[in-house]
């Protein structure tokens, strides 16, 4: 009985040394994708059919929240301190969203995860091939993009980046090559509506 009392005092010094009382800053960043800056709504730009963005499709081994690259022998390597500040998927569908309107106004009713609240909504599906990037400073991006109207014909196309390039290492600069490519996939939904 006397050493289960010595045993317990023990205990509790050995715990509270383990304690850190210390606030510690994290060291770690969240990174949103899509632009900055906010762009004044284009009113000349109307459709019929407002578009609605259903929930991207992208490589399974990106649905963590860290950032990302491959090596040359396929091993997925996360970069230290780097996180997305949301789910990958919805990030793609906010910023492409933003891209495709130019602004939070615009062409675009609604996107993944929220619902799709008009009726005669266009239905935008984006299906990535490859979303990421190799430690040689590449960046790859394939998509496959679906405009699905409520009546008439449906659309399509396909992205595969060309020349986009990342520091290694460097989150920020991956983001912005993302957002690039992003950006460009807009673009061509755009163009072929007859947008632009």
């Amino acid at each position: 009985m006397k050493n289960r009392f010595l045993i317990f005092p023990i205990c509790l010094v050995w715990l509270a040394g383990c304690v850190n009382l210390k606030p510690v800053p994290s060291q770690t960043e969240s990174f949103a994708l899509g632009p900055v800056e906010m762009q004044a709504p284009d009113q000349s730009r109307q459709l019929e059919n407002p578009i609605y963005i259903v929930r991207p499709q992208v490589p399974t081994y990106l649905d963590g929240s860290r950032l990302s690259y491959r090596s040359s022998s396929g091993e997925v390597i996360n970069m230290p301190g780097a996180r997305w500040a949301e789910p990958l998927a919805e990030g793609i569908a906010r910023a492409v969203s933003l891209y495709l309107s130019g602004s939070v106004h615009g062409v675009v009713e609604g996107y993944y995860p929220w619902p799709n609240t008009s009726q005669n909504a266009s239905r935008l599906s984006l299906n990535f091939q490859r979303f990421g990037a190799t430690e040689s400073g590449e960046v790859q991006v394939v998509a496959q993009w679906t405009l699905k109207p409520d009546q008439g014909e449906v659309i399509s196309g396909q992205f595969v980046s060309d020349s986009i390039s990342w520091q290694v290492g460097d989150p920020a600069t991956l983001v912005a090559a993302y957002n690039e490519a992003l950006r460009t996939i807009a673009m061509d939904v755009e163009k072929s509506l007859g947008i632009r």
